[in-house]
Parts: C-alpha cells; structure tokens; sequence
C-alpha cells in the first residue's frame, strides 16, 4: 500500500445477478405508468367534483351547521364577524372624516379670500385721497394749514 491507496483488482467477468429490461419492456413500463396517473387524475377530478356538489348541497340545505367541529368554531365566527362591521363601521367613519376635511379647507380657502379682499378695500378707501373725496360731499374740506400744538399750563390749578 502506497499512501494509503488499496491495490484493488477489478474483475472482467463477474456473475450479473439481474438481466437488464429489453427496450420494449421499459416503454411498456412507461406507458402503464402514463396510463395510471391519467387515471389517477381523472379520479381526483370526479372526486373533487363529488366532495364539491356534496358541500354546496350542504350549505344550501344547512346540514352543514349541525356538525360538531362547525358548532366548536361558531365563536370564532362570529368574531370574524364582528371585525367585519367594525372593519366596515371605520371605512365609512374614515370616508365621512376626509369629506369634512375637504369642505372645511374650500371654507377656510373662501373665507381667507374675502379676508384679502376685504382688507384691501379697507386700505384703498382709508387713503387720504379717498376720505378726501367722501367727506367733500359733506362740506368737510382738507385743511391746508398745519396743525399748531396747544401747550397747557399746570401752574394755574
């Protein structure tokens, strides 16, 4: 032994214990094998087709009801249904929200328009000129002196 190989000898002419399938054989094999799953499938398909007519048969009868793993799970559903309409009771509270959301912003948007304008026609008509000009139909004119300061004595008390 060098290095740890074994020296091994292989034999030309050992006995073979099993005689390989001939061509036919294999495809006969295949063929078979093809046949039954084609059975197999359609059986599954007639059954599912069965199980199928059998439970909506049962639910529109209501059979279905009177089972025992149906009856344990009625709890359940009823949860289920509940989160339901609370589900649906959110969606609509939600929907009503955002649509008073959006008529309060078109109201703050009008309001805030007419503040604008309101208070650009105060300071267009709080003008000199302007006041001026709706006091003259009063008789009330511009005074074309200046003003003189009034100075008061405290002594005289």
């Amino acid at each position: 032994m060098l290095f740890g190989k074994k020296n091994t000898k292989q034999v030309k002419n050992a006995p073979r214990t099993a005689e390989p399938e001939s061509v036919s054989a294999k495809k006969e094999k295949k063929k078979r094998k093809k046949e039954k799953n084609k059975s197999e499938k359609k059986a599954a398909k007639t059954n599912f087709r069965l199980n199928l007519t059998q439970t909506i048969g049962s639910i529109l009868d209501g059979s279905f009801l009177t089972r025992e793993r149906v009856i344990s799970l009625l709890p359940f559903f009823m949860f289920l249904v509940f989160l339901a309409m609370v589900y649906i009771a959110n969606q609509y509270t939600a929907l009503r929200r955002v649509k008073d959301i959006e008529n309060i912003t078109k109201e703050l948007k009008d309001l805030r328009n007419e503040h604008i304008s309101t208070k650009s026609e105060l300071m267009y008509q709080s003008k000199i000129s302007e006041v001026a000009k709706r006091l003259e139909s009063q008789g009330i004119k511009e005074s074309m002196k200046p003003p003189k300061k009034i100075y008061v004595n405290d002594d005289e008390e």
